[in-house]
């Protein structure tokens, strides 16, 4: 993996030089951000994030970078790409940075030349196992998170709640659970390729016998339980362990199968009209202390090798066994997935 040196001239030719990257990444970033001044903001599409922690870090990258304003959108994976795609239509690029939870878009938008060939100095800082996402530089990981079990403590005890995701299916939950659609969420896309694998079709068809409640986002589903709408379901175990450190009653646990690993990719588009802020953002999202810092806040998962999440939050060293799609089988299943839910579920 090599530095092109037209993007950063005083950097070191390759990533796996960290120490030089070090050296030359202040003197690099601060002339990327005089640069970046001159655009004045970016618009970042995101969706692994709720808005109000979309927003903070747009906030912080300001704070860290002066002169520099975010635009947010945040909305459900397939709304974004939608949205991406009317604006690619029309001729307008609004969007600078996209960020979402379904690898199938940015094979899509790599594969139409839609994207920014771009290799941040930051990806050196990453934990190994999220590296390489795109061996050509396209797109990396930015953030990640792990669908687990969760479930409202005041409908559920400990001893109770489900286990296993087979647990799902059990009569006791009838008209209890709740899972987001995989047409609009990539996580929950993610979600049912784990279980198509492991328990094939008749999982999704059983789930519906069960009359599990279907959400649109995985966001949502953490949310109706904390409500007490729903009693279970499948969701971002760090969103729920945020919300449990508010006072919330929810808390969540790994199934013995394996919690689902998120991993949400990063691009620059390549009609972008902000190059130099789209760059350094990138690079401040990618590895900076401040989104380190941020994960931990917001008991996410860290992606800086050697980074330690919020206690209790498991981190991609914690999780044995863990499930996670490889980039070909999120392409190729992705809609087969959608087809069998929309066949057991009828939507």
């Amino acid at each position: 993996m090599f530095l092109r040196r037209r993007e950063f001239g005083v950097m070191a030719a390759s990533a796996l030089a960290f120490p030089a990257i070090v050296r030359a990444q202040a003197p690099a970033l601060a002339a990327l951000h005089d640069a970046a001044r001159k655009e004045g903001e970016l618009t970042w599409y995101t969706v692994p994030q709720t808005s109000e922690v979309a927003e903070k870090m747009g906030r912080t990258f300001t704070a860290r970078y002066p002169g520099i304003k975010v635009n947010v959108v945040r909305t459900t994976a397939q709304v974004a790409y939608q949205r991406l795609n009317q604006d690619l239509k029309a001729g307008t690029p609004n969007c600078d940075v996209f960020t979402s939870t379904d690898l199938a878009h940015y094979v899509d938008l790599k594969g139409r030349n839609l994207l920014l060939k771009f290799l941040p100095a930051a990806v050196a800082r990453q934990d190994k196992r999220v590296q390489n996402m795109d061996p050509d530089g396209y797109f990396h990981a930015s953030s990640c998170f792990m669908m687990g079990l969760v479930y409202n403590t005041q409908k559920v005890s400990a001893a109770a709640a489900p286990k296993s995701w087979a647990d799902l299916l059990d009569p006791k939950w009838s008209g209890a659970a709740l899972v987001a659609h995989p047409a609009y969420s990539g996580a929950a896309g993610a979600w049912c390729i784990e279980m198509r694998k492991l328990y094939g079709d008749d999982f999704f068809k059983k789930l519906a016998a069960n009359k599990a409640h279907v959400s649109r986002s995985t966001i949502d589903a953490v949310t109706a339980v904390i409500s007490g709408e729903s009693s279970v379901s499948a969701g971002p175990m760090s969103l729920a362990a945020r919300s449990a450190a508010k006072g919330n009653p929810v808390a969540t646990l790994a199934p013995k199968e394996g919690p689902v690993l998120i991993l949400s990719p990063t691009g620059i588009l390549a009609n972008t009209r902000r190059p130099h802020a789209s760059r350094l953002f990138m690079e401040w999202m990618l590895g900076s202390e401040d989104t380190e810092r941020i994960s931990v806040e917001e008991f996410s998962v860290p992606l800086r090798a050697n980074a330690k999440p919020a206690p209790g939050v498991i981190g991609l060293g914690d999780a044995n066994p863990l499930l996670a799609p490889t980039p070909p089988q999120m392409v190729a299943q992705i809609p087969k997935v959608i087809d069998a839910w929309r066949e057991a579920f009828g939507v």
